[in-house]
């Protein structure tokens, strides 16, 4: 059993101490694709990220994430003129395609996610809709393991690779002023079996609400407050409020607090096409006793210009 307890604990640790079951993103406005489906190609460019994260520094074999992703729009026609006429372009669909890594002591659990978005314009507006189809796999190292006595779970097929697929939905609207959107994922609650041992670990149902607006506070600046609400459907809720202070979309400087009691500081500068940015979380609970707080960083590599190049895009 003391297998067991260990795995049990290790399980409830990724992402956060508060057993979220799902990668922690502390810089999502960056890239909205890995919160909400209903995201990719929302801009019309095509995007290409890297992210790390440590989430507990300073705590030997603590959890890390690693991910890669992309996403652009499948567009028809470019804006141009043919026969004395502004031709329209006609794309309304994303797509995107993750992969993660997230290693937390014992456990390795790895996953993809392939994206399928619509995207359609109102009047002032726009209206758009994900749906991700994802396959996970989790791993116990049972290699780490070392206990002075026999452990019969481990000839019971413990440590195998065991795959689970899952699927998400998302819906996002926006307008000049303001945007809203909302996320299930881990839709079928699937569960995962390690070995002959009669324990089920359930994938249970996430739901993720994001908004925001967005203000000019100069010519170059603009102040952008926004919330990310989560929670899951054994009662785990979560909280988070975030500023950002953009420059040209050169510089950007940002602030959240996420409950119970984290508060983190990003930055983050821009070099033509790449977007390089930097977040350090600070966890006020009792764990800052052994940890220094949480490091992330992201680059994301963008392929397009949005304002030339897609009509669509001209209102916002």
């Amino acid at each position: 059993m003391r297998i067991v307890c260990t795995l049990i604990c290790f399980l409830l640790l990724p992402g956060n101490i508060i057993a979220q079951q799902t990668p922690v993103y502390s810089q999502y406005f960056l890239n909205g694709f890995l919160v909400n489906p209903a995201l990719a190609g929302s801009d019309g460019t095509l995007k290409y990220e890297v992210r790390a994260r440590d989430y507990f520094i300073g705590i030997r074999n603590s959890p890390v994430t690693f991910s890669a992703s992309a996403n652009g729009r499948i567009l028809r026609q470019k804006i141009g003129v043919r026969n004395g006429k502004v031709t329209s372009q006609s794309g309304r669909v994303g797509m995107g395609g993750m992969v993660y890594d997230d290693r937390n002591g014992l456990i390795n659990r790895a996953g993809l996610q392939y994206t399928y978005a619509y995207h359609i314009d109102l009047q002032s507006s726009r209206l758009s809709l994900g749906l991700s189809a994802a396959l996970s796999q989790t791993h116990i190292n049972a290699a780490k393991l070392n206990f002075n006595d026999p452990e019969p779970l481990l000839m019971e097929g413990f440590g195998n690779l065991t795959y689970v697929p899952d699927a998400a939905l998302g819906v996002f609207y926006k307008k000049k002023e303001y945007y809203a959107g909302l996320t299930v994922t881990n839709l079928f609650q699937r569960s995962i079996h390690f070995g002959d041992f009669n324990y089920k670990y359930i994938m249970f149902r996430h739901y993720f609400l994001l908004g925001g607006t967005s203000f000019d506070v100069g010519q170059n600046a603009c102040i952008s407050p926004s919330f990310l609400a989560k929670a899951t459907s054994n009662g785990i809720y979560q909280g988070e409020l975030s500023l950002r202070f953009s420059y040209k979309d050169d510089f950007w400087l940002a602030t959240s607090y996420r409950t119970p009691q984290i508060a983190t500081l990003m930055f983050g500068v821009r070099s033509k096409n790449l977007f390089i940015g930097y977040a350090y979380e600070y966890n006020f609970d009792t764990i800052r006793s052994y940890s220094y707080g949480a490091n992330e960083i992201s680059l994301i590599y963008r392929i397009g210009d949005t304002e030339r190049r897609y009509r669509w895009l001209i209102r916002y």
